[in-house]
């Protein structure tokens, strides 16, 4: 049995190296499929792993040791805030996804102690972070080429450049580890051409030359503090001259690349990101007061912030401490910081070994330091490829901190708790599953629906809804489906809508969608009632304010929809309308509000007021549609094409020109009686 199991073993850590080099290409998305996928993966390989010392293998590797009882209570407290969640699938869905970081760090702080697999590892990580950064100097080099753009911030295969940039800072101290392992085998083998070394020092530099392009501020001063942790930790002559040297090319390399200093001068005075941040920890800081213990569920910052928002909307509150404290309270923020210290103590008497151990140890220090200085300002470690890379980093530097002997074995009595936490693994494995197929249904369905083949979209969400009964968003889509393609779908697409809000009640686009079937079933107090839903869960959303006075004025309640006009006008002028995640314009739906308002003061006899808002809606309409009109191409070929907006857009625009030129041609403006 006992080969049996070391076959396991094995077999686990080859699944778990092979993940890490897999992360990049798929789990650098929030998706909800790829926290799945990505959660699935690290079960098979912690069950791979569990059974195997299950059947008497040995793990060679000191463990988790002392962190285990702080990591635990901090699970323990997520589990209870997801049993008060405002949205339980999301909860779930965050639940696996740490608990799958939780995974990965026990998987490599207990396999991993001998040097030959830590090698291995080490090499899979920076080889998998070389790959990732020859990918985006491959797309800003070509977006340079054929756009003329130098200031492209690159992403890679990542969901945005910032993101990239929180992966790259985990890579860099692998990166350099590899290099000391290359090192090493140069200096025992002077006669051999040092190729591993030269390469090696390729793989540190492409990382880092890719981390400039992401133009991420935060990444840059996480950097620098990860380079400063790891000389501090790792100070020997060789490791100081290493680190110099590398600093020093890459300092020339900013001064001397014109496109490459672009990038750092423009990340360093951007101000609209700055401020932008700035209003959505305010907003997350009245999260965390309104529920301080539990807080609203892990997962659900995207359904419950807009009701707190201060600035436009985003899904993460771009820091992940006040994040963790308004989705499961000020306690689980705590827990998490003594299951940090509780980490990093054993790795700080680790450095006492020396050597090459010691600059694995320093390399794992370096990577958390530089990860949660970036994370102070954005929300990377929430990104599987992100959060999974960093867990085993830190589980390899846990396991270069006491380093197993060969011939050491566990404690007797440990096998029961290997068989119960396989159980426990392939519980959630097996209810992972069903939550894979739901999202693979979806997906045919939402893509049948891009082709406007409703009735057979509506088959494949039902079938999703079947096997994933808790996520509302799938719901959504097959109201959305139900309500297109035949007679009695507005009233089954009703049904479908209103069992999503019990599943979801903070989407306001779902009560928007409610109250658009209403009105088309001529309910309008229902309509009514759904759109001031909406602006309740999300007091600044421009469109429930354009969908709540278009019913009202379809209500014949002229003076109540001219209030919500105005109320909009004023959302546009708080810092919710300046400070968007982006600059470009995204969303015309101020322009509703100055066309309507804009006629009111040309009713009143005010013409430059009138002149004013219809000039604003003109220009703002037609921007956007201008912008979209210029990404038609893409847009249609990522599935995301809206003909129907646009063409709204562009009839708005028009309407608020043509009312333009006839206030102009007015007697008063010509001077006339």
């Amino acid at each position: 049995m006992s080969a049996v199991g070391e076959w396991l073993l094995d077999a686990g850590r080859i699944a778990a190296l092979t993940l890490l080099v897999a992360l990049p290409w798929f789990a650098g998305y929030l998706f909800p499929d790829r926290i799945m996928a990505a959660g699935a993966a690290v079960l098979v390989c912690s069950l791979l792993a569990l059974i195997g010392c299950g059947l008497g293998a040995r793990r060679r590797g000191p463990g988790l040791a002392g962190a285990w009882w702080p990591i635990a209570g901090f699970l323990g407290w997520l589990l209870a805030a997801t049993a008060t969640s405002v949205y339980l699938h999301a909860s779930l869905v965050s639940l696996l996804n740490i608990g799958s970081y939780v995974a990965m760090l026990a998987l490599f702080a207990s396999l991993f102690g001998l040097e030959r697999w830590r090698r291995r590892a080490w090499i899979a990580v920076a080889g998998a972070g070389a790959v990732e950064g020859i990918v985006g100097l491959r797309e800003w080099t070509q977006t340079v080429i054929y756009q003329g753009d130098t200031s492209w911030r690159t992403f890679g295969t990542f969901y945005n450049p910032n993101v990239l940039a929180g992966y790259l800072l985990v890579i860099i101290p692998a990166a350099v580890v590899a290099l000391t392992f290359a090192g090493q085998q140069a200096r025992e083998r002077e006669e051999r051409p040092r190729l591993a070394l030269i390469a090696a020092g390729f793989v540190l530099l492409i990382p880092s030359v890719a981390l400039l392009l992401t133009g991420s501020r935060a990444g840059l001063l996480g950097a620098l503090l990860g380079g400063a942790v790891f000389v501090v930790a790792a100070p020997t002559r060789l490791r100081l001259r290493w680190v110099l040297a590398a600093a020093v090319a890459l300092a020339a390399l900013a001064l001397v690349a014109p496109p490459i200093r672009a990038r750092i001068v423009s990340a360093a005075t951007q101000s609209h990101s700055a401020a932008f941040r700035w209003y959505t920890w305010v907003g997350t800081t009245q999260m965390v007061r309104a529920r301080p213990l539990l807080g609203f569920g892990p997962g659900t910052f995207e359904h419950a912030y807009p009701r707190y928002a201060q600035a436009g909307f985003t899904r993460m509150a771009h820091q992940t401490p006040l994040q963790i404290a308004a989705e499961a309270g000020l306690p689980a923020l705590v827990l998490l910081v003594a299951a940090v210290g509780a980490l990093v103590r054993p790795m700080i008497l680790g450095l006492r070994e020396g050597g090459a151990r010691a600059i694995e140890v320093a390399a794992g220090l370096a990577a958390m330091a530089a990860v949660g200085l970036h994370n102070m300002a954005d929300y990377t470690w929430f990104v599987p490829a992100v959060g999974l890379t960093l867990s085993a980093v830190a589980g390899l530097s846990l396991a270069a901190a006491r380093e197993v002997p060969e011939t050491e074995r566990d404690a007797g009595g440990r096998a029961w708790t290997c068989w119960a936490g396989a159980a426990l693994a392939l519980v959630m494995l097996i209810g992972c599953l069903p939550g894979l197929r739901a999202q693979m249904l979806a997906e045919r369905g939402r893509a049948e629906m891009a082709r406007q083949r409703y009735r057979m979209a509506a088959g494949w969400l039902r079938q999703a809804a079947e096997a994933d009964p808790l996520d509302a968003d799938i719901l959504q889509d097959l109201g959305q489906a139900t309500a297109a393609w035949g007679p009695g779908g507005l009233a089954r697409a009703v049904e479908v809508r209103l069992r999503a809000a019990e599943l979801n009640p903070l989407d306001a686009g779902n009560y928007l969608a409610l109250s658009q079937l209403y009105r088309e079933l001529d309910r309008q107090e229902s309509a009514l009632a759904a759109a001031r839903r909406a602006i309740e869960v999300h007091p600044n959303c421009p469109r429930a304010h354009v969908v709540l006075a278009q019913v009202q004025e379809e209500a014949g309640m002229d003076e109540e929809a001219l209030e919500t006009w105005r109320a909009l006008e004023r959302v546009h002028e708080s810092p919710v309308g300046r400070y968007q995640a982006v600059t470009e314009v995204t969303d015309f739906s101020y322009a509703y509000a100055w066309l309507a308002l804009g006629r009111a003061a040309e009713e009143d006899g005010e013409v430059e007021r009138a002149k004013r808002y219809f000039t604003r809606a003109a220009r703002l309409a037609g921007e956007f549609a201008r912008i979209q009109r210029k990404r038609e191409e893409l847009l249609r070929a990522l599935g995301n094409w809206d003909e129907a907006e646009v063409q709204e857009a562009e009839r708005l625009g028009a309407e608020a020109q043509r009312r333009l030129k006839r206030i102009q041609q007015t007697p008063e403006e010509r001077g006339e009686s």
